[in-house]
C-alpha cells in the first residue's frame, strides 16, 4: 500500500520526465492512484503548490536554465516548455523572476527557481520517513459508543461552513481517553480528529476548537481494509504491529511520548477506509 507521498510523487516524477510535455491534473491524478478532487486537494497540502502553480514554475525555471546553457531563440525555448508566443513566454517569465528572457540571458542575474520535489527521499531499507512541519489544527472529539463516527460527523458539519475558508487541508486522528489526552489503547473510548487549518483562515468562531501539531520526525506506512468485512478493525492493528516490527527491524528508536497519528485518505477500493500510520521517532 503506497503512503500519500509515494502517490503525490508519482505525479511529480511525472512531470519531471519531460517538461516540456502537456500533462493535466486529471492524467498526473490517475497517475498518483487518485480522483481528480482528492488530488488537487493532496497536492498542494504536501508540496506548498497547486498543481498548476508547480507545473508552470517547473517548466519557467528549466526555461531559464536553457537560456544560459543553449543557443536556442527565445522563441524555441518558448515553445519547448509549453508557450505559443514569444509575448506570453516573457510575460509568464518576467512576472516568475522578475526580468524577462531576454535581460536574464544576456545578463549575469540570479533568479529564485524551483527545485524539483522528493517528497519520498527518506526511504531507509523500505521504511519511510518523514518530517512534519507544525500544523494548526480544528479539533473534532467524539466518545463512546461511536468514537470515531461522532468526531467525524461534527468534522463534516464544521468543514460545510469552513471549508472554503481553509482550502486544501489533511485530516489526521488519534484514540483519546476521557480527559482528551492521547490514548495507546485499541479499544479507544474517544476519538480525535484534526484538520489542517492555514494560519491566515484563525480565527474562527468561539465554538472551533484550535490546536497545535508540534513538529516531529515520524516514520510512515499506508493501510486499507473494510469495516463491513472486518468490524473489529484488525486489519488496523496488524498495521499498527508492522509499523512497530519495521521500527525494530531498522534499529530505529521511537520517541519517549510515543506520538501517534492516523491520517485519513481516500481508499483505492471503494467500500474501504484507508489511513496513512505515523508513529513519532526520536
Amino acid at each position: 500500500m503506497l503512503t500519500i507521498y509515494e502517490q503525490i510523487q508519482q505525479a511529480v516524477d511525472l512531470i519531471e520526465e519531460d517538461l516540456s510535455r502537456d500533462v493535466t491534473a486529471r492524467i498526473a491524478a490517475r497517475t498518483a492512484g487518485m480522483s481528480l478532487r482528492s488530488f488537487h486537494q493532496y497536492f498542494p497540502a504536501l508540496t506548498g503548490y497547486r498543481f498548476g502553480e508547480y507545473l508552470r514554475k517547473r517548466r519557467l525555471t528549466a526555461a531559464a536554465d536553457a537560456l544560459r546553457a543553449e543557443e536556442a531563440s527565445i522563441l524555441m525555448i518558448a515553445v519547448d516548455y509549453g508557450y505559443d508566443s514569444h509575448e506570453a513566454f516573457s510575460r509568464a517569465f518576467k512576472s516568475e523572476f522578475g526580468v524577462t528572457p531576454h535581460e536574464f540571458r544576456n545578463n549575469e542575474m540570479s533568479a529564485m527557481r524551483v527545485r524539483a520535489i522528493d517528497l519520498v527521499g527518506e526511504v531507509n531499507m523500505g521504511v519511510l520517513t518523514k518530517s512534519l512541519p507544525e500544523m494548526k489544527v480544528a479539533v473534532f472529539d467524539g466518545f463512546r459508543p461511536d468514537p470515531e463516527w461522532t468526531a467525524l460527523a461534527k468534522m463534516e458539519a464544521w468543514l460545510e461552513h469552513h471549508g472554503e475558508a481553509i482550502g486544501p487541508h489533511r485530516v489526521f486522528g488519534h484514540n483519546i481517553d476521557t480527559d482528551g489526552n492521547l490514548a495507546f489503547e485499541a479499544a479507544n473510548v474517544g476519538y480525535r480528529v484534526m484538520v489542517t487549518v492555514p494560519e491566515m483562515a484563525l480565527p474562527f468562531d468561539d465554538e472551533t476548537t484550535v490546536a497545535t501539531i508540534e513538529a516531529g520526525r515520524f516514520v510512515v506506512t499506508g493501510i486499507e481494509g473494510s469495516f463491513e468485512e472486518d468490524p473489529s478493525g484488525s486489519w488496523i492493528t496488524a498495521g499498527w504491529q508492522r509499523l512497530t516490527e519495521m521500527v525494530k527491524r531498522n534499529e530505529l528508536e521511537a520517541h519517549p511520548s510515543r506520538r501517534w497519528f492516523e491520517e485519513m485518505l481516500e481508499p483505492v477500493e471503494p467500500g474501504n477506509t484507508r489511513f496513512d500510520l505515523y508513529l513519532e521517532l526520536a
